[in-house]
């Protein structure tokens, strides 16, 4: 009978399966925080490129608010002056001086927002690059008041149309006709010569008109008040919280 000999070798220790594991653990982890650390800084480099880009169309947002707010200001005096010319016998050059403001009173210019790169952060799901949570609450606060001026303005602009299609029943088409190149927003820069040319015009007589320019004036005031409250309550505060932002961002992320 042949007898076989089994090789034996020798059982490991507990200690080298214990050392591999931990090196095992170690590389994964070690791999793990590199990727991290990698994303991390992906986010941070991000992060820094939106902020950029926010400053710059906080800055073009601001610019115009100062425009919308000066030509908000312009409709409010002149909406004073159209009241106070009504007062007089509507004949003659105040028929046209009349018609001439009149012309501008059915303004309905929106707020040129740059939403560019909010929406991009909003749709692609990047705020939780902005770590600072008061800067993102102030980044929201103002996306609130962007939305909520957006609101009031399709109020205006219907008043604006109400305003247009009554003025169409007070002006002389061919009077509105050649104003028609002028804009509220340049009403300041109109030279005086070609303003005094206007103002010398023969317009007819408006007297019969005065139902229909009752009518646009009550609009016009109403478009008054509501452009002053939205000055007061939405253009300043938009502006005051446009400039904290762009202070915060720069300094949050270091930009110059």
């Amino acid at each position: 009978m042949e007898v076989h000999h089994h090789s034996h070798t020798a059982r490991k220790k507990w200690t080298h399966y214990f050392w591999e594991f931990l090196m095992l653990f170690l590389a994964v982890f070690c791999g793990f925080m590199a990727e991290n650390i990698r994303e991390h800084k992906i986010e941070q480099h991000r992060a820094h490129d939106f902020a950029k880009s926010l400053v710059k169309d906080l800055q073009s947002d601001i610019s115009s608010l100062n425009i919308h707010q000066k030509t908000s200001e312009k409709y409010i005096v002149l909406t004073d002056s159209l009241l106070e010319g009504s007062k007089k016998n509507l004949e003659g050059r105040n028929a046209t001086e009349f018609s001439f403001y009149t012309r501008f009173i059915y303004w309905t210019g929106p707020i040129s927002w740059n939403r560019s790169t909010f929406e991009q952060i909003k749709n692609s799901g990047s705020l939780r690059y902005f770590k600072n949570y008061q800067l993102l609450e102030k980044i929201m606060k103002y996306e609130a008041v962007v939305n909520e001026t957006e609101g009031e303005y399709i109020n205006h602009m219907t008043r604006g149309n109400m305003l247009l299609n009554l003025i169409n029943q007070i002006i002389d088409p061919a009077f509105h006709h050649d104003l028609s190149t002028y804009r509220l927003t340049s009403f300041d820069s109109i030279p005086v010569n070609t303003r005094e040319n206007f103002l010398t015009a023969n317009v007819e007589s408006l007297e019969k008109k005065r139902e229909k320019i009752r009518e646009m004036l009550n609009m016009a005031i109403v478009q008054q008040r509501n452009l002053r409250f939205s000055i007061d309550t939405r253009l300043v505060p938009a502006k005051e919280l446009a400039n904290e932002l762009i202070s915060e961002l720069k300094k949050e992320y270091h930009l110059e």
